[in-house]
């Protein structure tokens, strides 16, 4: 899964990885999203391995299907809470607001 958007600059700097984002981080994330309107559309999840190599956990939210964005960024608040652990990180992905 791929972003289209650009996401804000204070979040990317701080991605251990060029898109992957700490549970808080991601959450502020979904909030970000939610107030520009765009399209929240799932989650994946990474793991750090004790060999410093990051694998993709086979769980992810996929909310491709959902027409509601308020509850598909609720879903991904819950989500994100019932996945976080030491070392995992989210990628949030999402489709840019049409104008």
């Amino acid at each position: 899964m791929g972003m289209l958007a650009r996401i804000p600059t204070e979040f990317e700097q701080r991605a251990e990885r060029r898109r992957w984002f700490s549970r808080e981080d991601a959450g502020r994330l979904l909030d970000w999203l939610e107030d520009n309107g765009h399209r929240f559309i799932g989650l994946d999840v990474a793991e750090k391995r004790d060999d410093g190599n990051w694998a993709l956990l086979p769980d992810q939210l996929d909310l491709s299907r959902q027409t509601d964005n308020f509850e598909a960024v609720r879903m991904g608040r819950v989500f994100l809470n019932e996945y976080d652990g030491d070392g995992r990180m989210f990628e949030p992905v999402w489709q840019e607001r049409s104008e």
